[in-house]
């Protein structure tokens, strides 16, 4: 459905429910096997570079679209294109500020989006794309909220598009050995994870605001959420548009959204936890930053059912740090906000036992990962290339056979699952029960300590519901 019939027909009073499903594709977008895709970027950062440098050149995909509302970034990523393959054909790209317009005037043209906008910006253009036919790549967590996810999800499973999501760990050597490890039960049965993160997204004070950039279209950029007054790089760390979105309510998703998809991806595979989803999450311990930023410390137990013939699980996460760390440069390294020392962290106390266990006072865990805890023993895993067996002779087979386990590449595995017509490797179905868990996690901690009970659909219980869905402003809403 074109834009301006679309308005007319919302004037007109016409539920926005009923114009919504009259834009569905009936199917999914068709690519020669061999053949060139077509592209839309939309959000063009650093994350967008690693994209475009993982796509194979202008050889195998053609950019048809580029889209962000600072143009600078635009010209920053057909740079790096250039320079990073030697040559790179953007003569024919249309480019823009709203990817609503670019679906309008190109989205004939489109065969696949890569979406690396601010999370406030996932969802809308992947349901534009979804109900057009055109496949997806989404980077994590996918949504905001748990209703858009809802939305998002039925849309795409509804037009049959591949989708990808952009938890890169899925597609490495490390992970499947260590999914491969605990499905052969090599360290017995698992029921409990212990999840942790060393990021802190987050901020204790507000920063001075100033003017946005100049040439940015901030109207566009802040797109669904309220305005925000943007404030630039300080005290270490990036400025507001470029990364320190994911600290604030309504624009990122805390450090649980930043780093959650990644540290819990093996779990869910492991364990097969997307099965069923979580039923209880349990807000042990939250910490809040100042007005509208996200909790500076998390601790969240998600119980997981049984699965079949596998037992109950509690996926343990804890985020953040201590009341007494300062959110800054001396305590802060880079413009990620991560700790400098592990002991500023929420570290568990439960983790730091089995390191005296086992006897790693000089090879301690490292500040992120995911501890799988077996009858038999336990494997300690980072979500992109380390992993660890406890005791050390369990994984003797696993590294014996590593050669045996070949990584796709995640970005190309997406675009062989377009051009030969199958799913990818964390497609929707996979990853839509991985978001809503991190989703649920953000909902629970808005409404505070205490135990939460999930259906499926909805909390028993009204304050943690109040949190699954967020307004936004008109023209931007996702239904």
């Amino acid at each position: 459905m074109r834009r301006r019939t679309f308005l007319k027909l919302a004037a007109v009073g016409v539920p926005m429910f009923n114009i919504a499903h009259l834009w569905a594709a009936p199917l999914a977008r068709r690519v020669a096997q061999g053949g060139k895709v077509r592209l839309a970027l939309i959000g063009c950062g650093a994350q967008m570079t690693g994209l475009v440098r993982r796509l194979g050149g202008d050889g195998a995909v053609e950019i048809a679209a580029m889209v962000d509302p600072d143009p600078r970034g635009i010209a920053a990523v057909k740079a790096s294109a250039v320079k990073f393959y030697g040559k790179f054909d953007f003569s024919r790209t249309w480019t823009g500020a709203d990817y609503r317009e670019m679906f309008e005037k190109v989205g004939d043209r489109i065969d696949a989006v890569f979406i690396a906008t601010p999370n406030h910006h996932h969802a809308l253009p992947a349901l534009m794309a979804a109900r057009r036919g055109i496949h997806v790549y989404l980077e994590k967590p996918m949504t905001l909220t748990v209703a858009e996810l809802e939305t998002l999800a039925a849309a795409a499973k509804e037009t049959g598009v591949v989708t990808q999501v952009g938890n890169y760990g899925h597609s490495t050597t490390a992970m499947r050995m260590c999914v491969d490890a605990v499905k052969k039960g090599v360290i017995g049965e698992v029921t409990d994870v212990w999840c942790y993160s060393d990021r802190v997204n987050s901020m204790k004070v507000r920063p001075q605001s100033s003017p946005p950039p100049k040439g940015v279209d901030w109207d566009i950029w802040c797109g669904g959420a309220p305005i925000f007054d943007y404030y630039p790089a300080v005290d270490g760390r990036t400025d507001f548009a470029k990364h320190d979105w994911h600290s604030w309510i309504g624009y990122g998703n805390g450090s649980i959204g930043n780093m959650g998809t990644h540290i819990m991806d093996a779990p869910f595979w492991a364990l097969d936890l997307g099965k069923t989803g979580p039923d209880v999450v349990d807000v042990k311990d939250v910490a809040w930053g100042c007005p509208g930023a996200w909790a500076y410390r998390d601790s969240i137990d998600f119980h997981f059912p049984a699965r079949g013939a596998l037992p109950p699980v509690t996926l343990h996460w804890r985020d953040g740090v201590r009341d007494d760390v300062p959110i800054a440069v001396s305590h802060m390294d880079g413009c990620y906000n991560i700790a400098k020392k592990r002991e500023y962290l929420n570290f568990p106390p439960e983790l730091a036992e089995f390191e005296r266990r086992n006897h790693l006072e000089k090879a301690p865990l490292a500040f992120m990962g995911s501890v799988f805890m077996g009858t038999k023993g336990a494997i300690w895993h980072c979500f992109h290339s380390s992993l660890r067996f406890f005791p050390k002779t369990l994984g003797k087979e696993i590294f014996k056979n590593r050669a045996g386990y070949q990584a796709d590449e995640h970005v190309m595995e997406f675009l062989n699952a377009v051009r030969e017509g199958r799913e990818a490797n964390t497609n929707f179905d996979y990853s839509v029960p991985l978001a809503r868990t991190l989703l649920l996690g953000n909902a629970a901690s808005r409404a505070g300590k205490g135990v939460y009970r999930w259906d499926g659909r909805r909390f028993a219980g009204e304050a943690a519901n109040a949190f699954l869905k967020t307004p936004c402003r008109s023209g931007w809403e996702v239904v």
